[in-house]
């Protein structure tokens, strides 16, 4: 135990000014989704629309963030994250205090779209401002800890989306409506202070390894570049297969637990935050699996070890049951991500990290798209049991494939770091 202090005793001290202003931001940033997102699909709900309206709604945002995120990860290259989040966070505002006070149909769409391109915005600075900000040595625990942070804050979000919208609805008296309205304006509220860390940002914390480097001259790339795309190109691939299995399940598993097992909104933000909670936990252990097994064999041990639990959540009929399987599950696959990231980093030029995090999100939101009318479709016509437990079990079949094709890609040195230390260094 006094080695696995010590070790992160040792890396916070190394870590700079502008990544410890980031944490602060990313912190912010999580709490407010979290608490937004616990009670928006609730909140449609609540309007009186029915299951597909949600899958439309999320299908929307996610096609809105793949438009957008490779010319946003461009930009970042070309510009610089601060000026980047800095335009995105007050889209994200508007978006999402636009999201919270529509209640027709339009209107739930047009803010849905607009969320996720601003949201989409903001997300493709994070992953290569941590990478520009840190050194190769620093970024499997760099990664965990930030990844840990988010799970943290999204726990607190979660928490007061649940607790305060039954608050606001059984004790102070207001309709469903109102109660999930005022908490969705609570989670705004929360991204609304990121903005003071990102506003301090200073740009000259950016490591050597990327400074002079404005972005990519697509005219003459390099021998180096062009492995770049080709490794870009397959997390591409990779994250879109992710992302529809993903999708399939993800965005819906607080509607999950309200439809099988009919359970208040406190009680939905209790197990989605001790699913959180978990995967916080996992992410700080995370580095003692990096070390016994390489950053790509535990990837695949990780995500293969989620998938017996993601059936368990399929296809219990017992709240208790289901809701252990669901913190495993999310503890297990996503203590993965990490790793993902800096294996990510570590082949990909320096100067064309954006484009990598912005090309693989916005796969990931495309699969998204693609998942949400299979998956409220399967759950319109087969109904809270066999429509979910049909939507899991696809997921955990499509999870399997990616993990063989990540050992076959990543677990046998196919590929050359791209990021070398300097001569003399």
């Amino acid at each position: 135990m006094s080695i696995f202090i010590n070790e992160w005793k040792m890396q916070l001290a190394g870590y700079s000014r502008n990544i410890r202003l980031f944490l602060l931001f990313n912190f912010m940033w999580n709490a407010g989704l979290g608490t937004f997102g616990l009670v928006y699909n609730l909140y449609v709900r609540a309007l009186g629309f029915e299951h597909t309206m949600v899958g439309s709604l999320v299908g929307m945002t996610a096609v809105a963030s793949a438009i957008i995120l490779i010319p946003a990860g461009i930009l970042n290259d070309r510009l610089g994250p601060r000026r980047v989040v800095s335009y995105g966070l007050l889209l994200v505002l508007a978006a999402l205090t636009a999201r919270s006070l529509l209640e027709g149909r339009q209107g739930l769409m047009f803010s849905a779209f607009l969320g996720g391109m601003a949201q989409a915005v903001v997300s493709a600075t994070i992953l290569p401002f941590m990478a520009n900000n840190s050194t190769p040595a620093q970024r499997v625990h760099l990664f965990s800890l930030n990844m840990a942070l988010a799970m943290i804050a999204s726990v607190l979000g979660n928490l007061i989306g649940g607790s305060f919208s039954d608050m606001f609805h059984y004790l102070l008296g207001l309709d469903a409506v109102v109660s999930l309205r005022w908490t969705l304006m609570i989670g705004v509220g929360f991204i609304a202070l990121g903005l003071v860390p990102v506003l301090a940002y200073s740009s000259d914390g950016t490591t050597a390894a990327v400074s002079g480097k404005p972005g990519v001259q697509w005219q003459r790339l390099s021998g180096r570049q062009r492995a770049s795309l080709k490794i870009i190109a397959l997390f591409a691939f990779l994250s879109l297969l992710s992302s529809s299995a993903g999708g399939m399940i993800v965005p819906y598993l607080n509607v999950y637990f309200e439809d099988r097992f009919l359970i208040s909104n406190t009680l939905i933000g209790l197990i989605v935050s001790l699913g959180q909670g978990a995967t916080a936990l996992a992410y700080l252990l995370g580095p003692v699996f990096a070390r016994k097994l390489g950053d790509a064999k535990a990837v695949v041990v990780l995500q293969l070890s989620s998938i017996p639990f993601m059936l368990v959540t399929a296809y219990s009929t017992n709240f208790y049951l289901a809701g252990t399987g669901y913190l495993f599950r999310q503890a297990l696959m996503n203590a993965a991500t990490p790793f993902y990231n800096t294996i990510k980093m570590k082949y990909v030029d320096p100067a064309m990290r954006g484009l990598a995090s912005s090309s693989g999100e916005a796969m990931f939101n495309l699969g998204w798209f693609l998942a949400a009318p299979v998956s409220t479709g399967l759950i319109a016509q087969y109904g809270s049991y066999y429509g979910y437990a049909y939507a899991f079990s696809i997921t955990a079949v499509v999870y399997t494939l990616i993990s063989v094709l990540f050992y076959f890609f990543f677990c046998k040195d196919r590929f050359r770091p791209a990021e070398e230390p300097a001569n003399g260094e």
